[in-house]
C-alpha cells in the first residue's frame, strides 16, 4: 500500500526455496481379509473390513492403528490347533503391514472387497441369518404327547410321530393334503407340519392316512369285532341301538349286510384280511340314546342272535381322542370305560412324556434362538384364564404363546353360542401369539343403519374364569350408531364396550385385552354394524393391512357353529397366527445376493454326455454304466460301484492327488495298452481294458469334457410350486445322472461334437460358487415356444415357474479351459478381486497417496497389475514381487519357474512372465509368529518390507538393501518352502550353487548366514535390459528422483519462461543432486537448462527443459582378493 503521509512501510518478499523432505519408505499394502473383523481393543468392528470401506486407502501409522482399522491378521489352524501353511484366506498382506509398521510409521493399505471368510467351505450350501424376530417351531426338540391305548394289554403306548417337513410327502404336493401311501407302515403316527393346523395321522390298516379324531379314523377302528367263520342262524334277530337287524343268511356277511346303513352312525365290514366281521362307530353325535355319544348299544332280539356273534348285551364304546393333561389320565380300563384298540391320549401337559411344543424366537443382538413358553390350551380364554387368571389378560405380554389343540373346537355336544355340534374333537394343534392392550374391533362402515328391536348375542371372557360369562342379548332401541352403542352399554357386560367414533363407524373393546364372540340372532345387527363373516378374517389365519378385513375380527371355529340353526358367528381376540418356520434344524434365510460358498465336497459331480444333439443325463447316454454315477477314489476301482463289472465309459476321479484334481478317467474296454518286452526290451503294443486319463484341456474333441454351470435341478425339481423363492433343492446326483433338465445358460450343445462330456460346475463339487438373486427369470429370458425365447436350452419353455435364483461359478477356468478347483479355486477368486482393484481403483493412482513401495504379500499373481500401477504412476514406486509359497528350492524348479518353462500365461504358481526396472522378485519364503504366537509361514514380501525399512532406517533408498549390515531379516526364523504333498514346511538353506541359479534369472536369494541370521543376498531388479536399474539400489534412487524432482520443479510451473526461471530451477536441482551426491548416491552429474535445450521453438510450446545426467553410485557385489604366496623375505625385498 502506497505512503499517503510520512511513515514507514515494510514489506516482506519469500525468495526463499528448499525441497521438501522426503516421508521415507511409505508401502502401499493391497490385502485379503475377512469382512466385518473385530478390531484390535475387541469393543466392535474394524472399519476397514467393513464392505462400505472396501477398495479405500487407509494411511496407518501404527500397529495399533492397524489392528483398529483392520483387526488382527488371521492364520487359520486345524482342528488339532496346528497351523495351516499356505492356506489360501490366511491374511498376508495385513501380517507384513504389522511386521513393517513395528520399525516404521507410514504405511498405505487398501483392503480388497472380498470376504475371505465366506471362503472358509463346507459340503453344503450357505444361508444367511434369519431375520430379527423370526419364530421356530423345533421339531427336533418338540415331544408331542401321543400315546395309544391297547385293550388287549390294558396299558398305554408312547407313539412317536413321523415329522412331516415337505409338501412332496402329500398328497396333491399341498400342505393340506394327507401324507402319501408311500410314507410309513401300518400303524404309524405322523403330523403334518407343512401346515399351521399340523393335523396328526395313523396309517390305517387299509394302507391309507386318516386324521385322528376325524370319521375316517373312527370308521377305522372296530368297536366290537367278531371272529372270521363263526356262523349264525337266518331269521334271527339281535337289536343295535333301538334298530332291529335280522339276518338273512347264515355268514358273517349275511350279518354285515342286515347291518348296511340301518343304524345311524354304525357301519360294519368284512376284514379283507382276517375275514373278521368289524363294527364301527362313526364318532358323531348321537350314538345309542342310553349309552350317549360314540357308544354301540346290542341287545338280544329273537333266538340266539347275539350270543352266536360272541356279544354280549349292553352298551359298547367307540375309539376315542382325549385331549386332556397329565392329572385327568384316561379311565379306559375294562372296569371302566372299556376303550377299544387305538384310542389316543394327546397329553397336553408336558409331565411324563407328555407334549412339549418348543417355538423360539431369533434375536438379531443375540445372533441365536431362545425358547419362547408355549403352552397348549383348548382356546383364547381358556389360554388367557391358565396364564392370567386375575388379571384376565391385562398382565399378559406381547408375544405371549400358546398351543390350540383341536384347533376347530369340536365338541360333541352343546357349545357356545347355542349350537350343537355333531362332531368329536380331533387332533391337531395351532400356534397362536398374543399382540397385547384392549382388544379392539373397528368397523370399516362409517354409517350403519339398524332395525330397531333386533338382536344379537355376545360372550365375553371375564377374570378367574375359565369359560366364557353366560350369553347376553343385545336389544337395539333405534335406527343409528349411537343406538348400537347404547344397546350395548346396557346389555351389563363386564369388559366390553363400543363407541361411536368422529368418522361415524363402531368401535368395540374388551378393556382386559381378552376375548367376545357375537352371532345375530334376529336381523342382522353385527352385520349392519360391519361386523360379520366377510370383514372377519377366517379363524387360524391372518391378512396384514387388508382393506376389507377388520383387524382382530375372526369367524368362529368351525366346531363353534356347524348347527344349521345357529347363524355364523364371528369373534374378537388379540391372539393372532404365528408365522414361524417348523423344522428339525434351525431357519435360516436365502444367502445375500454376492454370497460365496466354497464347496469342499470332493465326491460330487455332475457330468453329462453330448448325444449327437444336446447335454443329456449320464446314464442316458450311456445306460450300462455305473448307476451311482462316477466313482471316487484314491485308487483304481476294479468294478462299479453296486460290484458288477465295469464297462466302456465308465468314470472314475482320482482323489489321491487333490491339488490336480480332477483326475478324471474314462474306462475303455478296447484301450491301447503299450508295455516293454523285458527279454529283448522291444515295445509291445496290445488291446485291452484299462482307465484312460482323459484331457482337461481339450474342449474340441469327442475324448474332451467342458468345464461349465449347467443345472441345479433335474425337471421334476426345477419348479418353485410353493412360491418360496431362492434357489430351491438341488437335485441328487443319482437322479441327475437320468435327467436331461439344463438351465438356459447352460453351454450351447451345437457347439460341441457328440460324445463330449460336460463336467457340470454348477451341481459339482470342490469349486467356488457366488449366490446371484433373480438369475433365471422372465425378464432375462422372456416368453416360451419360439426359438430364442424362455429356456433356449430345453426346448424354449417358459421360466416363470423355476426356482429364480442360481449359485454361479465364481472360479473361472484355467487358460487352457480346465475347471479351477479345491484351494486354487479359492485363490483365483481372491487373486481376480485384488486384480480388479489394482486396476480399476483410481484413488491410489492420486498423487496425494504418497506411497512409494507396492506389495501385495503372498500373490505373485500380482506382479504384473502392481507393474501398471506403478507406470500409471509415472515409476514413482518400487514394486516388491514374491516367488510361490510351494516353489521347491532347487535351481531347477527356481530357474523353470522365473523363465515360464511351463509357457503360462500369467504370473503364479506355473511361472513369471513379468520384467520392469522397477521390480525385485526374492525367494524363499519364511517362518515366523503371528499375534497370537502360533507358528506361520510367510511369504518373501513379508520379510523384504521390514528389510527396506531398516535399510532406509539407517542408510538410503539408494543404499542396496542386502548383505550382512543392511539386508539382514529380522522378521523370520527361518527359511524354505511349503511341500505340496505334505503342506509342511521344509527348512532349506540356499546354498552358493543354487543363488548363483538365482542370479542368472534375477531372483533375489534371502538365506541364512551362519553369525549373521537371515539375509537378503540379491539386489537385483527383474529387468529384461542390461543398464544401471538392473540394480535395486540404483531403481529405487530413480524413484527417489522422480519424486523429488517433481516436487522441485511443481513450483516453477507458471512462472516466466525466461533465463531468470532457468536458472533459477537449475540451482535448485544443482543444490538437490549435490546434495545426492555427498550421500553416496552419485559419482557425478550435469543439470543443462538454457536456450541450448529450450530452443524458441519449445518456449513457444509453454514447454521448459531440465536435461540431467547422472551417474548412480553401484554396490559392491563381486569383490576379488587375489592371494600371494611368497617365500620367507621375499615381501621386505619388495619393499625396498
Amino acid at each position: 500500500m502506497a505512503l499517503t503521509s510520512p511513515g514507514v512501510e515494510v514489506s516482506v518478499i519469500n525468495e526463499s526455496f528448499y525441497v521438501p523432505s522426503d516421508a521415507g519408505t511409505t508401502p502401499l499394502f493391497i490385502v485379503a481379509s475377512s469382512q466385518d473383523k473385530q478390531n484390535g481393543a475387541g469393543d466392535g468392528t474394524a472399519a476397514g473390513t467393513q464392505t462400505a470401506n472396501a477398495n479405500t486407502a487407509y494411511l496407518i501409522s501404527s500397529q495399533r492403528e492397524l489392528t483398529e482399522t483392520f483387526g488382527d491378521p488371521k492364520f487359520y489352524t486345524d482342528a488339532s490347533g496346528n497351523s495351516l501353511n499356505g492356506y489360501e484366506l490366511n491374511e498376508y498382506g495385513l501380517q507384513a503391514a504389522y511386521s513393517f509398521l513395528g520399525v516404521a510409521n507410514r504405511a498405505y493399505v487398501l483392503r480388497a472387497n472380498v470376504d475371505t471368510a465366506d471362503l472358509v467351505g463346507s459340503a453344503s450350501a450357505p444361508t444367511a441369518a434369519p431375520t430379527d424376530g423370526t419364530y421356530w417351531f423345533d421339531l427336533a426338540s418338540s415331544s408331542y404327547g401321543l400315546f395309544e391305548w391297547s385293550k388287549t394289554n390294558q396299558s398305554f403306548t408312547t407313539i412317536t410321530p413321523t415329522l412331516i417337513t415337505s409338501t412332496s410327502d402329500l398328497v396333491g404336493g399341498v400342505s393340506t393334503g394327507a401324507p402319501k401311501t408311500s410314507i410309513g407302515v401300518i400303524g404309524d403316527y405322523a403330523i403334518n407340519t407343512t401346515h399351521v393346523t399340523n393335523k396328526i395321522y395313523k396309517k390305517t390298516a387299509s394302507n391309507t392316512w386318516v386324521h385322528v379324531g376325524s370319521t375316517d379314523w373312527h370308521t377305522s377302528l372296530p368297536v366290537v369285532t367278531v371272529a372270521s367263520g363263526t356262523t349264525v342262524t337266518s331269521g334271527n334277530k339281535i337289536t343295535i341301538n333301538g334298530v332291529e337287524i335280522t339276518y338273512g343268511g347264515t355268514a358273517l356277511s349275511d350279518v354285515n349286510t342286515a347291518i348296511g346303513s340301518n343304524v345311524t352312525n354304525v357301519t360294519s365290514a368284512i376284514n379283507s384280511t382276517t375275514g373278521n366281521l368289524e363294527i364301527f362307530h362313526n364318532g358323531k353325535f348321537l350314538g345309542d340314546s342310553t349309552g350317549g355319544a360314540n357308544t354301540i348299544r346290542f341287545e338280544a332280539n329273537t333266538g340266539t342272535g347275539l350270543a352266536d356273534l360272541g356279544i354280549t348285551a349292553g352298551v359298547k364304546n367307540g375309539v376315542k381322542l382325549l385331549q386332556e393333561s397329565h392329572t385327568n389320565r384316561p379311565t379306559w380300563k375294562t372296569a371302566d370305560e372299556n376303550r377299544p384298540n387305538g384310542s389316543v391320549w394327546f397329553k397336553t401337559t408336558s409331565a411324563n412324556s407328555g407334549a412339549a411344543l418348543v417355538a423360539k424366537l431369533y434375536a438379531t443382538a443375540s445372533g441365536s434362538f431362545s425358547q419362547v413358553a408355549s403352552p397348549l390350551h383348548s382356546n383364547h380364554h381358556s389360554a388367557i384364564f391358565n396364564l392370567d387368571p386375575g388379571n384376565g389378560g391385562t398382565a399378559l405380554t406381547t408375544g405371549t404363546l400358546y398351543a390350540q389343540y383341536n384347533v376347530t373346537e369340536e365338541s360333541m355336544g352343546a357349545n357356545d353360542l347355542g349350537g350343537v355340534d355333531s362332531t368329536g374333537n380331533v387332533a391337531d394343534f395351532q400356534f397362536f401369539r398374543y399382540e397385547g392392550g384392549a382388544t379392539t374391533i373397528t368397523s370399516n362402515t362409517t354409517s350403519p343403519s339398524f332395525t330397531s328391536s333386533e338382536t344379537f348375542a355376545i360372550q365375553e371372557s371375564v377374570k378367574n374364569q375359565e369359560a366364557l360369562n353366560s350369553e347376553v342379548t343385545v336389544t337395539l332401541g333405534g335406527t343409528g350408531a349411537d343406538d348400537f352403542v347404547a344397546a350395548v352399554s346396557a346389555a351389563g357386560l363386564t369388559n366390553v364396550t363400543a363407541t361411536k367414533l368422529s368418522t361415524g363407524a363402531i368401535q368395540m373393546s374388551h378393556k382386559l385385552g381378552g376375548e367376545f364372540r357375537m352371532v345375530d340372532r334376529t336381523g342382522t345387527p353385527l352385520a349392519d354394524a360391519g361386523f360379520s363373516a366377510t370383514t372377519a378374517h377366517s379363524y387360524g389365519t391372518y391378512t396384514a393391512n387388508s382393506a376389507t378385513l377388520i383387524d382382530n375380527l375372526y369367524d368362529l371355529p368351525t366346531g363353534e357353529s356347524l348347527d344349521s340353526s345357529v347363524n355364523t358367528g364371528i369373534m374378537a381376540s388379540n391372539w393372532k397366527r404365528l408365522s414361524y418356520t417348523a423344522s428339525t434344524s434351525s431357519p435360516t434365510n436365502e444367502p445375500a445376493d454376492g454370497t460365496l460358498w466354497y464347496h469342499t465336497a470332493t465326491d460330487e459331480a455332475d457330468i453329462m454326455a453330448h448325444n449327437g444333439t444336446t447335454w443329456v443325463g449320464y446314464a442316458t447316454a450311456y445306460s450300462t454304466t455305473d448307476p451311482n454315477g462316477p466313482q471316487f477314489s484314491a485308487t483304481a476301482p476294479t468294478t462299479q460301484s453296486d460290484g458288477t463289472a465295469l464297462v466302456t465309459n465308465d468314470l472314475w476321479i482320482d482323489t489321491s492327488d487333490l491339488e490336480n484334481y480332477p483326475k478324471l478317467y474314462k474306462y475303455n474296454t478296447s484301450a491301447t495298452l503299450s508295455s516293454t518286452n523285458t527279454a529283448n526290451q522291444v515295445a509291445v503294443t496290445t488291446s485291452g481294458a484299462a482307465w484312460e486319463l482323459v484331457d482337461k484341456a481339450d474342449q474340441t474333441t469327442e475324448d474332451g469334457v467342458v468345464f461349465a454351470d449347467a443345472r441345479l435341478h433335474t425337471t421334476a425339481d426345477k419348479a418353485d410350486s410353493l412360491s418360496t423363492g431362492g434357489a430351491g433343492t438341488s437335485s441328487t446326483i443319482k437322479d441327475l445322472l437320468s435327467d436331461g433338465f439344463l438351465d438356459p445358460d447352460a453351454p450351447n450343445p451345437d457347439n460341441y461334437p457328440q460324445g463330449i462330456m460336460l463336467w457340470n460346475t454348477r451341481r459339482s463339487g470342490y469349486n467356488v460358487k457366488e449366490y446371484k438373486n433373480s438369475y433365471i427369470t422372465t425378464t432375462k429370458y422372456p416368453g416360451s415356444g419360439a426359438t430364442g425365447l424362455g429356456n433356449i436350452r430345453p426346448s424354449n419353455e417358459s421360466v416363470s415357474t423355476y426356482f429364480p435364483d442360481r449359485w454361479v461359478t465364481k472360479s473361472s477356468n484355467n487358460a487352457d479351459g480346465s475347471g479351477s478347483f479345491g484351494r486354487k479355486a479359492q485363490r483365483k477368486v481372491i487373486v481376480e478381486q485384488l486384480k480388479s482393484e489394482i486396476d480399476t481403483n483410481q484413488a491410489i493412482r492420486e498423487d496425494q497417496r504418497g506411497y512409494n513401495v507396492i506389495a501385495t504379500p503372498g500373490y505373485p499373481e500380482l506382479i504384473q497389475n502392481m507393474i501398471n500401477l506403478n507406470t500409471d504412476r509415472n515409476n514413482t514406486a518400487f514394486v516388491v514381487g514374491d516367488t510361490p509359497l510351494r516353489l521347491e528350492g532347487t535351481s531347477t524348479s527356481i530357474q523353470n519357474w522365473a523363465n515360464n518353462t511351463a509357457s503360462a500365461l500369467d504370473n503364479g504358481e506355473d511361472g513369471l512372465v513379468s520384467s520392469s526396472d522397477y521390480l525385485g522378485v526374492f525367494y524363499p519364503s519364511g517362518s515366523t509368529t503371528d499375534n497370537t504366537g502360533k507358528v506361520i509361514v510367510v511369504p518373501p514380501s513379508h520379510m523384504m518390507l521390514r528389510t527396506l525399512a531398516n535399510n532406509d532406517n539407517i542408510a538410503f533408498p539408494w543404499f542396496a538393501p542386502a548383505g550382512t549390515r543392511r539386508g539382514v531379516v529380522d522378521n523370520a526364523t527361518a527359511v524354505g518352502y511349503i511341500d505340496t504333498a505334505s503342506g509342511e514346511f521344509e527348512t532349506i538353506s540356499v546354498t552358493e550353487s543354487v543363488r548363483d541359479s538365482m542370479h542368472e534369472v534375477k531372483v533375489n536369494p534371502i538365506t541364512f548366514f551362519s553369525g549373521a541370521g537371515i539375509v537378503n543376498f540379491g539386489n537385483l531388479t527383474k529387468t529384461s535390459a542390461s543398464s544401471a536399474l538392473d540394480r535395486i539400489n540404483v531403481s529405487r534412487l530413480a524413484v527417489y528422483l522422480r519424486t523429488q524432482l517433481d516436487a522441485i520443479a511443481k513450483p516453477f510451473i507458471f512462472e516466466p519462461n525466461d533465463e531468470l526461471t532457468r536458472n533459477e530451477i537449475k540451482g535448485a536441482v544443482e543444490s538437490f543432486l549435490l546434495e545426492l551426491t555427498g550421500q553416496r548416491a552419485l559419482y557425478d552429474f550435469l543439470v543443462v537448462c538454457d536456450d541450448t535445450n529450450n530452443t524458441p521453438t519449445r518456449i513457444d510450446r509453454n514447454e521448459l527443459y531440465v536435461d540431467i545426467a547422472i551417474e548412480p553410485i553401484k554396490s559392491v557385489e563381486f569383490i576379488y582378493i587375489p592371494l600371494r604366496i611368497k617365500n620367507t623375505g621375499e615381501i621386505a625385498k619388495l619393499g625396498n
